[in-house]
C-alpha cells in the first residue's frame, strides 16, 4: 500500500501524528490500525520506534530493537519511512556554535513527505534515504535528516568517502582518517 493511500482513516492518523508527533499514544493507535489492516510491518516499526524511546530500554535493547527497524525498512515505502522517521537534523547553518537540536519528527509536514519545515531556522529539512543524496543537498547549504541504518563516519557529508581508510570489523563501519599533513617549517628555521 502506497504512501498516497485512498483509506481516508489512514490519512487522519498520519495527520494526528504530523500535528503533535510528541504525542506517542497517537502512535500507538495507528499501528493497531495498521495491524487491523494487514499491514504489519508498518504496525512493527511504529511500535519499535515508540518503544525505542523509552526511558527503561537498556543500551541491548536498543540494538536490538534498531537492528529489528532496519530489517523492516526494506518491506516498507521510503516515502511513508520518512514521515515517521526518527534521525537528528544535520548541515545546519556553520554559522551556529551548536548543533539543531531537533528530531525529523518535530518539524512540521510540507506537501512532500521527504520535506519538512524547520520553525527555528526557518529551513526546510530534507530527508534523504542514501549518503549521495544527503551530500548533495548538503552541497546546496540544506538542512538533512538521513534515514537511519546506512554506513556513517564522522563528517561524511562534507567529503566523500576516501578509497583508504574505510574498515569493516564485526559489521561496523570505521572511518579512520588519514593523518593531517606535517606542518611546513618556517622559513627561518632553514638555516
Amino acid at each position: 500500500m502506497a504512501l498516497s493511500t485512498a483509506h481516508p482513516e489512514d490519512r487522519a492518523f498520519v495527520r494526528a501524528i504530523l500535528m503533535n508527533p510528541a504525542e506517542l499514544t497517537a502512535w500507538l493507535v495507528y499501528a493497531d490500525w495498521l495491524d487491523e489492516h494487514e499491514q504489519p510491518e508498518r504496525a512493527e516499526f511504529l511500535r519499535l520506534q515508540v518503544k525505542r524511546s523509552a526511558p527503561d530500554v537498556t543500551q541491548t535493547d536498543r540494538f536490538g530493537i534498531i537492528a529489528r527497524v532496519e530489517e523492516l525498512r526494506a518491506a516498507i515505502d521510503p516515502d511513508w519511512l520518512a514521515l515517521f522517521d526518527r534521525v537528528r537534523i544535520e548541515g545546519c547553518d556553520p554559522r551556529f556554535a551548536f548543533q539543531c537540536p531537533k528530531q525529523w519528527e518535530q518539524l512540521s509536514g510540507t506537501d512532500d513527505p521527504n520535506v519538512r519545515f524547520c520553525k527555528a531556522c526557518s529551513e526546510n529539512v530534507y530527508h534523504c534515504q542514501s549518503l549521495p543524496e544527503a551530500r548533495a543537498h548538503a552541497r546546496e547549504g540544506h538542512c538533512v535528516a538521513v534515514a537511519e541504518g546506512l554506513d556513517r563516519y564522522d563528517d561524511d557529508l562534507r567529503r566523500e568517502v576516501p578509497a583508504t581508510g574505510l574498515i569493516r570489523t564485526l559489521g561496523i563501519l570505521i572511518y579512520e582518517p588519514e593523518p593531517p599533513p606535517k606542518p611546513r617549517r618556517p622559513w627561518w628555521k632553514f638555516w
